[in-house]
């Protein structure tokens, strides 16, 4: 087979693999019940991604091949990732070792007066010290009031395990709360106490809601720490991957 046979093959591969992608993309927005408007929109934002993805996947090829082959301005030419807008209805998931991106985002949502649910792994009075924000919260933890006592606080323990508990405080809140803003910090840790399947779930009727009650949501997540099939099944679930 010659050189100029084996290009046009990889061409047409690569063409049918991109509009199989795109269509599937289509198919699964279509199932989450946006309107047209809110379809249009995604549709913009995703496309306004391709030149990232394209980047990440000349890269890997390069790695591959262990030499430089593609210029900049064949992948897209601007390494900067474009300014994300938050949208009533969306589910983000943002790929971060640790979740400065997103609670920068779940605070400026708080700013425009917006009310907040923050359920996490981290003490929640530690991340309103940090990141200032007022909000609802949830410290995923096994160790409540260990000295039985009662000491005052403003916010709840949730065992990690009690995932169904942790739903019904989002449904509620959400429902409560017109644009309301929940943050989950601790997916990875909310995945080492239970199996994928239930957590998984946890997430599907968490997205459901927040497209119901137009709210939003932003789940931080350090793609390392997770098995690369189930981080991918997570991230099929979301509106978008920042």
């Amino acid at each position: 087979m010659s050189e100029e046979e084996d290009l046009a093959k990889g061409f047409l591969k690569g063409f049918q693999e991109g509009l199989q992608s795109a269509w599937d993309e289509i198919i699964k927005l279509s199932t989450k019940g946006y309107t047209s408007r809110e379809l249009q929109i995604m549709a913009k934002t995703k496309k306004s991604m391709l030149s990232r993805q394209v980047a990440a996947k000349a890269e890997e090829l390069e790695r591959m091949l262990g030499k430089k082959i593609f210029t900049r301005e064949l992948v897209g030419g601007d390494p900067r990732p474009p300014a994300v807008e938050l949208l009533p209805g969306w589910s983000y998931v943002v790929r971060e070792e640790r979740p400065e991106k997103s609670f920068a985002m779940f605070s400026k949502l708080l700013s425009g007066g917006g009310k907040g649910l923050c359920i996490s792994r981290t003490h929640p009075d530690t991340l309103k010290q940090k990141y200032g924000f007022e909000a609802q919260s949830l410290w995923l933890t096994k160790t409540e009031n260990s000295h039985g006592k009662k000491p005052v606080k403003t916010f709840e323990y949730v065992s990690p395990n009690n995932l169904a508990r942790l739903a019904s405080t989002v449904r509620e809140f959400l429902s409560k709360n017109e644009n309301g803003a929940v943050i989950i910090e601790g997916l990875e840790y909310l995945h080492t106490q239970n199996d994928f399947k239930s957590v998984l779930k946890f997430i599907q009727l968490i997205n459901e809601q927040v497209v119901l009650d137009k709210g939003y949501l932003l789940v931080p997540v350090d793609k390392a720490t997770m098995d690369s099939r189930e981080f991918s099944l997570v991230e099929r679930e979301m509106s978008q991957v920042i």
